[in-house]
């Protein structure tokens, strides 16, 4: 499996009141979906809960983390990012995940 397809990634960022959910395209700023997750515990906390939530809201989206980036030094595929108050993960579209069978 190659790369060429995993150009999404989802970042859940703090926000005034929870996280922002945003899934984006490398080399873009302008957001593919978008998410306010209000009430979600405040920054640093990102619990397994949390986490597991944040890749439900990116199903309802149409988009799910690649299943083969969840590993033990992830938080099921999530990744904090250095010098953010945010976690990231790769992700992709159903077609995607499909045509490479998942």
């Amino acid at each position: 499996m190659t790369n060429e397809h995993r150009d999404l990634t989802a970042v859940c960022a703090a926000a005034h009141s929870g996280y922002v959910l945003r899934v984006i395209r490398d080399g873009s700023l302008q957001p593919l979906a978008e998410k306010e997750l209000p009430g979600w515990p405040d920054w640093p906390a990102f619990p397994a809960e949390a986490a597991a939530a944040a890749g439900c809201e990116l199903v309802l989206l149409g988009y799910m983390i690649w299943p083969d980036t969840v590993t033990p030094d992830s938080l099921i595929g999530w990744h904090p990012v250095p010098d953010a108050r945010a976690w990231s993960a790769q992700v992709a579209t159903f077609a995607d995940l499909l045509a490479h069978g998942y």
